[in-house]
């Protein structure tokens, strides 16, 4: 008997696999093009040009991962020369981050990157399927965190 997508393949599995075999490619095209980075430091640095500079903890919040993981991501661009952290003026125990010229530089050719990746693997799907699973995956998100903020992802 052979059972059908549905009763195999659950959304938690189905969700963890592409996300991580998304990352996979996009870090591989990110190795091709010479930028050494990985996924989770693209994300973070992405998500700081974006933003002009954040606070590191509202940036933490926003990425939706651990302070102590971000700050390992931050240590290594920072080391770089992606990003700067300064002391808040408002806040001198809070830091700001913020990318530097040559991070922005980077994250606009990770940003194409991703745009390049996301158009392969999204190939065989239309428009209108795009726009559903768009929706669909931002309810979930919503649902799960609590949070209707657009998150910034490469």
């Amino acid at each position: 008997m052979t059972q059908s997508i549905e009763e195999t393949e659950t959304i938690g599995i189905l969700l963890s696999d592409v996300t991580r075999l998304f990352w996979r490619r996009l870090e591989g095209a990110m190795r091709a093009d010479g930028c050494d980075l990985t996924a989770g430091e693209a994300r973070v640095l992405v998500t700081v040009a974006r933003a002009g500079g954040l606070r590191q903890s509202a940036l933490a919040e926003r990425l939706f991962i651990e302070p102590m993981t971000l700050v390992g991501f931050l240590d290594r661009l920072e080391r770089h020369g992606h990003v700067e952290r300064l002391v808040d003026a408002t806040d001198r125990r809070a830091k700001l981050v913020r990318a530097t010229e040559l991070g922005d530089t980077l994250a606009g050719k990770v940003k194409a990157l991703a745009t390049a990746v996301r158009a392969e693997v999204t190939a065989d799907l239309d428009a209108s399927e795009i726009a559903a699973l768009r929706q669909s995956l931002f309810k979930i998100r919503m649902t799960l965190s609590g949070s209707p903020e657009p998150r910034s992802l490469p």
